[in-house]
């Protein structure tokens, strides 16, 4: 099955480079609601009283200590072991196997993958390409695995896991909310894809939200995409499989029964 470059990269690499990026718009919003909010109450209500001001310094402080602790939490935060055939991560205690003779990147690779094809995704969008870049930035990049060569001119199936750390100021509190948020990104962006209705499926023993979408290859070939999402340990955890026809969706259906949630 041969497809252009350009949209192996669209297929194989997608939410790992919008998602993020996505959330982090709600994050902007967020942020700039909040700064309003503020400026409008000072200027309402400059004579405050000294409880009021002890509030809002108690609160200060709690919301410092929550920052520092989230910040504690993220460096102790294990991407994970992929060896052939297999991928286990104890921080999100999440273990699954895919076929021995499939390619599989680590981190290191994952990141060279989205670094070069963020550029030819976002084009000449100065934009677009500094929230990539952000969005990499806050993205983990666990696994990519598949059974032909990345980021090539053919697309086989594949399966990957990514995590970003999430807040409450960006309105994320369930996988749902997540995968919302890309959804919105990428019909924002136009991208040329079909959705179907976000669903709720167990995977591993974990109750996960699960968002289709499907894409025209441009050669007759329809590629399909099952995005995974749920929040543990405060981070948005993605599973992504791709698959094309019959034979590649009963792959990716053996890796999804192998997923097991400790």
């Amino acid at each position: 099955m041969s497809i252009s470059k350009k949209a192996s990269l669209f297929a194989m690499l997608i939410m790992i480079l919008l998602v993020a990026a996505a959330c982090g718009d709600k994050a902007d919003t967020a942020t700039s609601t909040d700064d309003t909010t503020k400026t409008e109450t000072a200027t309402a209500g400059t004579d405050t009283d000294s409880a009021a001001k002890e509030e809002s310094e108690n609160t200060e402080n709690t919301e410092t200590a929550t920052e520092t602790a989230t910040e504690d939490n993220t460096q102790n935060v294990e991407l994970g072991t992929t060896e052939k055939g297999s991928y286990n991560n104890d921080y999100f205690g999440v273990s699954l196997k895919f076929p021995e003779e499939w390619e599989f990147q680590d981190a290191a690779g994952m990141n060279q993958l989205t670094s070069a094809s963020s550029e030819a995704i976002a084009g000449d969008d100065a934009t677009k390409k500094k929230q990539l870049e952000l969005s990499q930035e806050k993205t983990l990049n666990l696994l990519m695995a598949s059974e032909l060569p990345l980021g090539g001119q053919q697309l086989g199936p594949s399966a990957m896991a990514i995590a970003e750390k999430v807040s409450l100021l960006q309105g994320i509190r369930t996988g749902k909310d997540y995968l919302e948020a890309t959804k919105e990104f990428m019909q924002a962006s136009q991208f040329p894809y079909d959705y179907k209705d976000i669903t709720t499926e167990t995977i591993g023993g974990k109750e996960m939200d699960l968002m289709q979408i499907t894409m025209d290859a441009g050669d007759g070939t329809t590629i399909t995409q099952d995005y995974y999402s749920a929040i543990i340990e405060g981070y948005a955890f993605n599973f992504i499989f791709t698959y094309m026809d019959d034979d590649s969706k009963a792959s990716i259906d053996t890796i999804k029964k192998s997923v097991q949630f400790k």
